[in-house]
Parts: structure tokens; C-alpha cells; sequence
């Protein structure tokens, strides 16, 4: 299974892990016809609302979002695109859940093969981090460690999110009204689905 960057891809599906990609997708890119493409990030995230809510504000700040399912093979994606003069992920967020690969592993694997890609790692199942949690991730290879979005503060966690995330990708000040409509819409959705008592993709337990 093969990454493919937005600038070069023929089709991700919105909203969904990209997990069909292969290298036919793939083209070599000349860097200087790709100096004004967006930032892109890669996301290794459950298909849940955790995943939707990171999804939706990252986008909401011109960031390009390939959401992957959990089984990818990152170093060998990674090392694939390399040597195909591809341009690789700017930032790597990575949920700490997933079961295929050790992301403290891959951090270091990264650290030493792809220094310039950065990883932010996403420990779903903690409402909060401690400071030795945070010190170990970071000495392990990622840029840094975040819980999970918390449903009594998810504009102020976003907005503290993104505030770090376009500081690593060095990007100019966050559009804040764009961040907070995409926030309002997803907690409508939720409301409304919690209003139906629905369980699934957007019940109130992913928080």
C-alpha cells in the first residue's frame, strides 16, 4: 500500500481512509512547480468522530488531509516516495491506539531516516496528558503528544490544537472564524444525532 500526496493523486475519497492507493498513482514531482501547494498532512486515525473533528480542522486551514487506515506500511510508503522524488507528508498525526505498528517505534524510525517529516502523536484514549507523558513522547522522536478532543471544551482544544500544528508546519496566523464554523457544524451534527439517540460514527461515547 502506497501514499500518494494531493498534488499528485488521481482520487481520495472525502471523509474515508484512502486504502486502496498503490504506486500507479504516483508521478515525480519537480519542486519548483510544487512551491505553492498546500501543506499536507497525513492521518493514521480510527474512522471516528476523533478522526472527523481533526479532519475537519485541519481543512478548514487550507490543509491537505489524506486520512489512512491503520494497516498502512509507513516506513515502506515513506522510503517509496522518497525515492520517487515525491514530496512527502509535512506532518504525520498518528492516534497512539492503532495496533499494526508501535508509533514510539516509527518515531524513532522517522527521526532517523525522515528527520524534516514531523509527527504529532494523538493518544485517543486520555482526556489528559501529563508533562512526563508529553517529555517521553517528544524524546521518543514526535513533535508532540495531545489527548483526545473533549466534548465541555472542543473549540478551545481546537483552537490550541491548531494553533500547535501550524506552528510546526510554519504557516501563517489561523483563520479562527473558518476553525469556529467548522466546530459549530460538526457539534449541530452531533447534537442532532444524540437528539435521535443514534449510536455509530457520531455518538456521544467518541468523546
Amino acid at each position: 500500500m502506497l501514499l500518494c500526496p494531493p498534488s499528485v493523486q488521481t482520487h481520495i475519497p472525502t471523509g474515508a481512509p484512502s486504502n486502496n492507493l498503490d504506486s500507479a498513482n504516483v508521478h515525480s514531482t519537480d519542486p519548483d512547480q510544487v512551491a505553492d501547494v498546500a501543506k499536507f498532512v497525513l492521518m493514521i486515525q480510527p474512522m471516528n468522530l476523533q478522526g472527523s473533528i481533526w479532519q475537519t480542522i485541519l481543512r478548514s486551514q487550507n490543509i491537505s488531509v489524506i486520512w489512512e487506515a491503520a494497516d498502512v506500511n509507513l516506513p515502506e510508503s515513506l522510503d517509496h516516495l522518497k525515492a520517487a522524488k515525491v514530496n512527502l507528508p509535512d506532518l504525520i498525526l498518528i492516534d497512539t491506539r492503532v495496533q499494526t505498528f508501535n508509533p514510539y517505534t516509527f518515531c524513532r524510525w522517522s527521526r532517523e531516516h525522515h528527520p524534516h517529516v514531523k509527527i504529532l502523536l494523538i493518544s485517543g484514549a486520555q482526556k489528559d496528558i501529563t508533562p512526563s507523558e508529553r517529555e517521553w513522547a517528544v524524546y521518543q522522536g514526535a513533535a508532540d503528544l495531545f489527548p483526545r478532543f473533549r466534548k465541555d471544551s472542543l473549540v478551545s482544544g481546537a483552537v490550541t490544537r491548531m494553533r500547535r500544528v501550524l506552528d510546526l508546519l510554519n504557516c501563517p496566523a489561523m483563520n479562527q472564524g473558518a476553525l469556529v464554523s467548522a466546530l459549530l457544524t460538526i457539534q449541530r451534527v452531533t447534537y442532532d444525532k444524540d437528539q435521535r439517540n443514534t449510536s455509530g460514527y457520531f455518538d456521544r461515547n467518541h468523546f
